[in-house]
C-alpha cells in the first residue's frame, strides 16, 4: 500500500468522524435549549 494514497483517505475518515460528532454535539444543544424554552413556557 502507498503511503501517499494511504494518507488522505485517513484523513477524509478522521474529518467524516469530526463531522459526526459535531453533529450529534449540536443535535444535543438543540434539544437541550428546545427542552429550557419549553420549560419556561410551561
Amino acid at each position: 500500500m502507498n503511503p501517499v494514497e494511504y494518507k488522505p483517505a485517513r484523513r477524509n475518515r478522521l474529518r467524516e468522524i469530526l463531522v459526526d460528532v459535531a453533529a450529534g454535539v449540536a443535535t444535543q444543544l438543540v434539544v437541550a435549549a428546545l427542552a429550557a424554552a419549553a420549560r419556561l413556557v410551561i
